[in-house]
């Protein structure tokens, strides 16, 4: 036999090298198993911190409880679904129940809570039910940090629906709606003040006295300032601690649209003693005409412009002369001259201030309404 049969021979009889295909099998192996050991650690810990922080809620009078609960998520996420979830808060009175919530926490990303809730949710206070809310969607997310409250809190709705539980009553849907909730940048020697924000898209409030039934587009954004404890407790104790912590809510950007009216505006708002609303928004509005009107505001615009206009010309009544459009020509003249004429987005518009003077309400010059205290 020749050499070089030798060598080919010898080469072929060589058992295989199969641990290079063995070694990267057992690292994964090895990941695998570590991985796992620490999602169960992980899991243990968090059904560990849930009950410390279901204790810490109830004994701030906020007890929540599910009618049975399921943790999972295995390989990347902590998912709690809790059936039957229920909220009580004791110090408000006032329980909230839904169908299911199913909330998500990724292992790499234990700061950010996912949670989504099945509707509807039954609001009752200590008489019973007193609304039902219901969606076809409804999401929350909460940016947590290590130690005191949530840095941010937002809840996305779609197709949200509000009715009253004694009759059926509709009070107010839209298709979509947003609220958002954060706490608003400061420095350590400044007092507590939260950023908040409002969306909604084609909303109804049939249940508002004076608004009409035509859908409203609302983007509202602003600060709240003075309101240092969010523990649940009756709105109108809120109200009470708002105002003496000197609170406000400053408005940095209102738009509000509702048919052919279009309103901008923004300003600040805060309580006097005894409950009544004080302070100023500076609004524009395009098609002022249509809003007075519709608030109910014409005949007590057409009588000022009537007023103003017997000082100049006794004895002249554009409601004799023009019939029943006389009040309403008078409405649409005095409505233009209670501000200041601008253009918004295109279109003529009138800047002027709303008022409120510790309850009563001013549009320009003119005293609108008078709003009853809130507590």
């Amino acid at each position: 036999m020749s050499v070089s049969s030798q060598t080919y021979d010898g080469a072929a009889t060589r058992p295989p090298r199969r641990w290079r295909f063995f070694v990267p099998l057992a690292v994964v192996a090895v990941l695998a198993l570590g991985w796992t050991g620490f999602w169960f650690y992980a899991s243990t810990r968090a059904q560990a911190e849930l009950a410390a922080w279901s204790k810490r809620e109830a004994a701030a009078g906020r007890e929540l409880s599910c009618g049975s609960q399921e943790l999972g998520g295995f390989p990347f996420r902590l998912e709690l679904r809790c059936a039957a979830p229920q909220l009580a808060l004791t110090k408000a009175h006032v329980s909230l129940k839904a169908q299911d919530m199913h909330a998500a926490v990724q292992v790499y990303r234990p700061t950010l809570a996912i949670a989504e809730f099945t509707g509807p949710l039954a609001v009752a206070d200590d008489q019973g039910e007193v609304a039902t809310v219901d969606w076809t969607l409804a999401q929350m997310s909460v940016h947590a940090q290590l130690s005191g409250p949530p840095q941010r809190v937002s809840v996305v709705v779609e197709q949200p629906k509000v009715t009253r539980s004694a009759n059926q009553e509709m009070l107010g849907r839209a298709t979509h709606a947003e609220i958002h909730l954060r706490q608003a940048p400061r420095l350590p020697s400044d007092p507590p003040a939260f950023d908040l924000a409002l969306d909604l898209t084609q909303a109804l409030l049939p249940a508002v006295p004076r608004v009409p039934e035509t859908p409203i587009d609302a983007t509202v954004a602003g600060t709240l300032r003075g309101l240092d404890d969010l523990s649940p407790r009756p709105w109108r104790q809120v109200l009470r601690d708002l105002q003496a912590g000197n609170g406000r809510l400053d408005v940095t950007q209102a738009r509000i649209r509702q048919g052919n009216v279009l309103i901008v505006g923004n300003g600040t708002l805060q309580l006097t003693a005894r409950g009544a609303l004080d302070g100023q928004l500076q609004l524009t509005v395009a098609g002022i005409e249509e809003l007075v009107t519709a608030l109910g505001l014409d005949k007590a615009i057409g009588q000022a412009s009537q007023n103003a206009l017997n000082r100049v010309v006794p004895g002249l009544d554009l409601n004799s002369l023009l019939g029943s459009h006389g009040n309403a020509a008078l409405a649409a003249m005095g409505a233009s001259m209670l501000g200041q004429p601008t253009q918004l987005e295109g279109r003529q518009a009138v800047t002027l201030p709303l008022r409120f003077a510790d309850g009563a309400v001013f549009l320009g010059p003119l005293k609108v309404a008078d709003v009853a205290p809130l507590y």
